[in-house]
C-alpha cells in the first residue's frame, strides 16, 4: 500500500480558502434568521440544508490544515505549538466573552432599566455563546497535536491511523453522540447558563468532524496525486453533486450531512489555477474576526430592520446576512488596525501564492 508522506507538499488548498468566507457566511445566515425568528418556508428548508456543510467544513479545515503543518514539521515542540495556540485562540475568546457579557448582561439591561448579572464561572471554559467555537479548536487541537506527530514519525502508520480516524468517526456517530446527546440534554444541562448549554451541545454535535479531518490530511498526498485524473476530478464532482441532492431530500439529513461534507471537502481539495483565487484571499484572513464580531453586527441590522419595518421574507433574510457579513468584515478590518494583534483577533494564515510552488 503506498506511503502518505509528502514529497513535494502543496503551498495552498486555495479551494479551502475560498470556502472560508463562504462557511463563515453560512453560519451568519443561519444566526442572523434565528435573531430574526424567521419562519420555516420549504425554500428557506432548502437553504438551510444546503449550507449543512459550512460548519462541519470550518472545523474539518482547521484539523486538515493542522495535520498537514505537523506531517511537514514534526519536530516542533508541543508547548511551542500549544502555546501559539492558546495565545490565538484562548485569549480572543476570553477577551471577547468579557466584552458580549458586558454588553449583553451588564449595560443592555442596565439601559432597559433591568439589572446587571455577574459572568457565571464556567463562562472561562465555554466562551460567549458563539465563541465555544474557539475554545473547541483550542482543546481539539492540543488534543490531537502528539497522535498526529506520532503518525507523522512513523510514516508507516499512516494509513493505519487515517483508517482507526474514519472508524472512530462512524463509531462516534452511530453510538458515542446518540449517549452524549441524551445526557447533555439532562435536567442539568438544561439548568446551566446558555453558554455553557451551548458549547456542550455544538461540541457534542460536531466532534466527528474533527477526527474526518485529521484522517482527510493523513491521505492528502494521494488525494493531490489522483487529482491528476481527469476521472478523478469528474467522479469527485459528481459524488459531491449527489450528494448534495440526498442530503436536501433526505429524511435522515444526520446521516446525509456527513458524507455532504466530506463529499464537497474532497472538492475542495482540487487544484486552482494560480491566482484565480487571490481577490477572496482577504475575506478568507478575516473569516475568523467576522465569526467572532457577527453577532454585535447582527443586531445592529435586525434594529435597522426593526426601524424600517422590513418583514420576514427570504431576499430580506439573504439581504440581512450580507449586511451582517460586510459591516463584521468591516469592523474587523477596523479593530486589526487598531489592535493589529492575533491575541485580540486572530487571523487565518492566508498567503499568496508562491511561483512555482503547490502548496505551503
Amino acid at each position: 500500500m503506498p506511503e502518505a508522506v509528502p514529497t513535494a507538499p502543496r503551498a495552498r488548498y486555495d479551494g479551502l480558502d475560498l470556502f472560508r468566507p463562504l462557511s463563515i457566511f453560512g453560519v451568519v445566515l443561519i444566526h442572523f434568521s434565528l435573531g430574526w425568528r424567521f419562519p420555516s418556508t420549504p425554500a428557506f428548508d432548502v437553504l438551510l440544508r444546503a449550507r449543512d456543510c459550512a460548519f462541519p467544513i470550518i472545523l474539518m479545515t482547521s484539523f486538515f490544515v493542522l495535520t498537514r503543518t505537523v506531517v511537514a514539521h514534526s519536530d516542533r515542540s508541543f508547548g511551542l505549538f500549544a502555546a501559539g495556540r492558546f495565545r490565538r485562540l484562548v485569549v480572543p475568546c476570553l477577551i471577547w466573552s468579557g466584552l458580549y457579557w458586558l454588553m449583553w448582561e451588564v449595560v443592555g439591561p442596565l439601559w432597559s432599566v433591568g439589572h446587571a448579572s455577574w459572568p457565571p464561572p464556567t463562562l472561562v471554559l465555554s466562551g460567549f455563546s458563539h465563541l465555544w467555537f474557539l475554545q473547541f479548536l483550542f482543546a481539539g487541537s492540543v488534543i490531537a497535536y502528539p497522535a498526529i506527530r506520532a503518525v507523522a514519525r512513523r510514516p508507516r502508520l499512516t494509513w493505519g491511523a487515517a483508517a482507526a480516524c474514519v472508524a472512530a468517526a462512524v463509531a462516534y456517530w452511530a453510538w458515542g453522540r446518540p449517549l452524549l446527546s441524551a445526557h447533555v440534554r439532562c435536567d442539568w444541562v438544561d439548568q446551566a447558563n446558555p453558554s455553557l448549554r451551548v458549547a456542550l451541545i455544538q461540541s457534542v454535535t460536531y466532534a466527528q468532524y474533527t477526527v474526518l479531518g485529521v484522517a482527510v490530511g493523513l491521505v492528502a498526498d494521494v488525494i493531490n496525486t489522483a487529482y491528476r485524473r481527469r476521472a478523478f476530478r469528474a467522479a469527485t464532482l459528481v459524488l459531491a453533486a449527489a450528494a448534495f441532492v440526498v442530503h436536501v431530500s433526505s429524511a435522515a439529513p444526520v446521516v446525509s450531512r456527513a458524507v455532504y461534507t466530506v463529499a464537497v471537502f474532497v472538492v475542495l481539495l482540487r487544484p486552482w489555477p494560480p491566482g484565480i483565487l487571490d481577490w477572496l484571499r482577504p475575506a478568507a484572513r478575516c473569516s475568523y474576526p467576522v465569526y467572532i464580531i457577527h453577532p454585535a453586527m447582527a443586531q445592529v441590522v435586525l434594529l435597522a430592520f426593526a426601524c424600517w419595518q422590513v418583514g420576514p421574507s427570504l431576499p430580506g433574510l439573504l439581504a440581512g446576512s450580507i449586511g451582517v457579513f460586510a459591516l463584521s468584515g468591516a469592523a474587523a478590518a477596523l479593530l486589526r488596525m487598531l489592535v493589529p494583534a492575533d491575541w485580540f483577533l486572530p487571523l487565518v494564515a492566508v498567503g499568496k501564492r508562491r511561483p512555482g510552488a503547490e502548496m505551503r
